[in-house]
C-alpha cells in the first residue's frame, strides 16, 4: 500500500533526520542562530549534500504532549515540503518557542527564511580574513 506520498523527493527518511544526542550537540557547539517569535533555529555545517533537521520542543515553552507533538508533526511536515529550499550541507535544529500554532503557511515562510538567515550567519562568522566561507568555491 501506499503512504500517500508519490514523489520520492518529498519523503522525510532517517538520514535526514537529526538523532543522536553528538549530532545536536555538535550544532550546538559550532551554531549560529535565528529566531522570531515562532521558532529559533540553530545551524551548523554538516558536509552532507542536503540539509537535516532535528527538533527540541520544550515542556515548559510549549506545554502538554498535545502541544508538543503538534508542533513536532508540523515542522517535520514543513521541513519534508521545503528541503529543495533549504540551505544544502546544513543541519538545523528548531525549537518551537511559542505555545500560540501560527498559520502553517507562516510556518513554512518563518523555517526556510530563519534556517537561510542562520546558515549566512554562521558562513559569515566562520569565514575569518585569509579563511573563504566553506563551498564559496575560493581555495
Amino acid at each position: 500500500m501506499g503512504d500517500g506520498v508519490s514523489d520520492k523527493s518529498q519523503r522525510f527518511p532517517a538520514t535526514l533526520r537529526l538523532k543522536k544526542p553528538g549530532e545536536f550537540d555538535a550544532v550546538f557547539t559550532r551554531r549560529s542562530s535565528a529566531g522570531n517569535g515562532w521558532l529559533v533555529v540553530y545551524a551548523a555545517r554538516s558536509g552532507l549534500d542536503q540539509p537535516r533537521m532535528g527538533l527540541v520542543v520544550a515542556k515548559k515553552k510549549i506545554g502538554n504532549a498535545v502541544q508538543r507533538n503538534r508542533w513536532k508533526r508540523r515542522l517535520r511536515e514543513a521541513f519534508r515540503l521545503n528541503r529543495q529550499k533549504l540551505p544544502r550541507g546544513f543541519d538545523l535544529v528548531v525549537l518551537p518557542q511559542s505555545k500560540q500554532h501560527p498559520t502553517f503557511a507562516a510556518l513554512e515562510s518563518a523555517l526556510v527564511q530563519l534556517a537561510h538567515r542562520a546558515a549566512r550567519k554562521w558562513k559569515r562568522n566562520h569565514a575569518g580574513p585569509d579563511k573563504p566561507a566553506p563551498g564559496s568555491g575560493q581555495p
